[in-house]
């Protein structure tokens, strides 16, 4: 992959799984068709902190949160009864004060313009959203010009072996990548298979790191 430039192109293959207090999902995966944007936001915080009359250390307190911004032509009731815990019955659509946000965690793909062929998968572990905004134009003369529902979720760091984990890519391109181990990683149906793909990755990760040489060596 170092000899190679890359350029992530297109959203696609959206799909967002309900969780229970345990982390592990309920019922199937919904998938979100119409998605136009799928935008990551990694926040951390750093400090720099003084001595000897200067700058003497930058502390960082690794990653805090991550935000997930997706704009996606038209949320089915659906999709928002299962993220945003609406209700939906003889064709009305609800939002009452019973309406709470349910856990969720997401999967989508991206390509890698230098290798179409193995697209990157991304995997946000578990999140809650916002309320969405929704934009209604008048219709024009000309062409039709749909505005894209906006919406917005903050996801948390979530235990998966001996680290706290918000974000997973799965580069499909590599040799050893296995979807099944990713997926049961970002949406475990149950606590076996979610810790079978921790171990995968712990044991894969170590060997990987053994054979790495360290500084100085």
């Amino acid at each position: 992959m170092a000899d190679n430039k890359f350029v992530r192109i297109g959203t696609k293959g959206l799909k967002i799984a309900k969780l229970n207090d345990d982390g592990l999902v309920v019922g199937e995966p919904l998938s979100l068709p119409g998605t136009t944007e799928a935008d990551i936001t990694v926040t951390s915080e750093n400090a720099t902190i003084n001595a000897d009359d200067g700058p003497y250390m930058t502390l960082s307190s690794g990653i805090s949160k991550v935000t997930l911004k997706l704009s996606n032509y038209f949320l089915t009731p659906e999709a928002k009864q299962m993220i945003l815990g609406t209700k939906y019955a003889m064709g009305m659509e609800v939002y009452g004060d019973d309406a709470m946000p349910n856990h969720v965690a997401i999967m989508f793909e991206t390509q890698l313009q230098s290798n179409e062929s193995h697209p990157l998968y991304m995997g946000l572990l578990n999140g809650t959203f916002k309320f969405p905004e929704s934009k209604n134009k008048t219709k024009g003369s000309g062409a039709p010009d749909p505005s894209p529902d906006e919406i917005e979720g903050e996801f948390v760091l979530q235990e998966r072996g001996d680290r706290k984990v918000a974000v997973v890519n799965g580069f499909s391109s590599d040799p050893s990548f296995d979807m099944t181990t990713f997926t049961n990683y970002v949406m475990p149906k149950d606590q076996t298979t979610l810790d079978a793909a921790i171990k995968k990755f712990a044991d894969a990760l170590k060997q990987a790191e053994s054979s790495t040489p360290k500084v100085g060596q």
